[in-house]
């Protein structure tokens, strides 16, 4: 899905190469208690980011939302956060990230 970076000409290893800015959306999950289940319909309906190594469950970015425990999941970046899923629409609100 994402290329590896490439420079021939680097000698010493720049950390700061190997970083990269992806911007998505996230599905904001108002109950805690429906994170399995909005999971697992936005993971049938492909709309999570596809990684094993990014934990897609991350606290909401609302820090008023974030301690009452709201969570939110991240969405591959061809899902906009002016629509909504259809998979999951009862239970999540798609917002920038």
């Amino acid at each position: 899905m994402f290329a590896p970076p490439v420079n021939r000409a680097m000698k010493v290893l720049d950390r700061s190469f190997f970083q990269k800015t992806i911007p998505t959306s996230a599905a904001r999950i108002f109950n805690p208690k429906d994170i399995s289940r909005c999971r697992k319909e936005l993971t049938a309906s492909k709309d999570t980011l596809p990684t094993n190594r990014v934990d897609p469950i991350r606290a909401d970015p609302d820090l008023e939302l974030a301690t009452k425990g709201s969570k939110c999941l991240l969405l591959r970046p061809e899902v906009l956060h002016t629509g909504e899923s259809h998979a999951a629409a009862g239970c999540v609100a798609i917002s920038k990230y």
